[in-house]
């Protein structure tokens, strides 16, 4: 494995990780957000459980799918995050609205951390060893 690639790796397992912390940190005080089915806490914890998830991943198996699973779990995360500064999001499916707020240190932070997830995932997959 070359260097690059066991760097990219590395960061993106360690911006997942953070991401992860900052949602599970979170989720207690949003929990009076209610959807129909479920609480904006619940979402927050689920948010937090696929971004372990992808880091464990990553760890396991560096390969092309896991990264690009990282990068689309990074994707969605800041499409919310980053729409939910200028607009309330209203997610359907009878999950709850994600409110309006201004740039936190923690909105700020898990944003870094998702582009950092989102440049490092696309230097594994693009590093990835092709089949033969």
């Amino acid at each position: 494995m070359n260097v690059f690639r066991f760097a990219a790796i590395f960061w993106a397992v360690l911006a997942l990780a953070l991401n992860a912390y900052i949602h599970f940190t979170l989720a207690p005080g949003v929990s009076t957000v209610e959807g129909a089915l479920m609480s904006l806490s619940t979402l927050y914890l689920i948010e937090a459980a696929v971004n372990v998830l992808a880091a464990i991943l990553l760890v396991v198996r560096p390969r092309v799918w896991t990264a690009v699973f990282a990068i689309l779990v990074a994707l969605a995360g800041l499409a919310i995050l980053v729409a939910s500064v200028w607009m309330p999001v209203h997610l359907p499916f009878g999950l709850p609205m994600v409110p309006m707020s201004s740039w936190t240190t923690e909105k700020a932070v898990s944003a870094a951390a998702q582009f950092l997830v989102l440049f490092s995932g696309s230097i594994i997959a693009v590093t990835g060893r092709p089949r033969t």
